[in-house]
């Protein structure tokens, strides 16, 4: 069971095309077919072709419902000239519905966030500390990743909790999300590693860290930061600490 879709990174970059005119074609006959499929998308297509026309003309910047009046006044506090109009019809996208990051990507994001807690103590092969009966992992014996602290946070309604590692210099947030499986990242490759299915990419942000997404028992478990190798990220999401760490 998945949380409702959001608005993929590939369906706001048909947005803005659409509302460009770059498509031409069946490029842009199968692009209005998914805006067309998309609930309210031939609405969010219609406006932000309004938004390019006025931002072209040099008329008066429009007004964006979904974001906040105050909100829209930061974001906009003059007039801009023609050549922004490609970096605004990307930040309208942002404050559409559906624009926003997606759970797992807040969650990726928390591995650029301090530690509030002191880290949990181990058992074993696994930590003290759990989400909804999934455990974390201890790999300071196994890998030379030691946990150096924890904290709490609520991303969309659910409950997270993230345990941070460390090893010669490099950080990696583990983090387990409540409630129903995630859809996994627009783009990510999948792959199999001991019978786990891992959905991995590379966050361009935070000086491109590297993602691990894949479930336990359920739960969606995100494991965020930087790596010298790939294969890192995969073997530690994977590992199963003897049956310790279940599945």
């Amino acid at each position: 069971m998945t949380e409702p879709r959001r608005l993929s990174k590939r369906d706001q970059a048909q947005l803005v095309q659409l509302a460009d005119g770059m498509l031409t074609g069946p490029a842009r006959t199968r692009a209005e077919a998914r805006m067309r499929a998309l609930p309210d998308g031939e609405r969010l297509v219609e406006r932000q072709r309004r938004v390019a026309r006025a931002l072209g003309a040099g008329e008066p910047r429009p007004t964006i419902a979904p974001a906040p009046a105050s909100r829209a006044r930061e974001l906009f506090p003059r007039l801009l000239p023609a050549g922004a109009i490609a970096a605004m019809l990307v930040l309208l996208v942002l404050l559409m519905p559906g624009g926003e990051r997606s759970t797992v990507e807040q969650a990726a994001d928390l591995a650029q966030q301090s530690a509030t807690r002191p880290a949990p103590a181990a058992s074993g092969a696994v930590l003290r500390a759990e989400v909804e009966g999934v455990r974390f992992p201890e790999w300071g014996a196994e890998f030379g990743w030691h946990e150096t602290g924890m904290r709490n946070d609520v991303l969309d309604g659910r409950r997270t909790t993230t345990v941070f590692y460390e090893h010669t210099g490099h950080r990696l947030a583990y983090t387990i999300v409540s409630g129903p499986a995630l859809e996994r990242p627009d783009g990510a490759r999948v792959v199999r590693r001991d019978g786990l299915e891992i959905a991995f990419y590379r966050d361009p942000g935070h000086g491109g860290h590297d993602v691990a997404v894949f479930e336990r028992n359920g739960r969606t478990c995100v494991i965020a930061g930087h790596v010298r190798k790939l294969d890192t990220l995969l073997k530690l999401a994977a590992w199963k600490g003897g049956g310790s760490v279940r599945s």
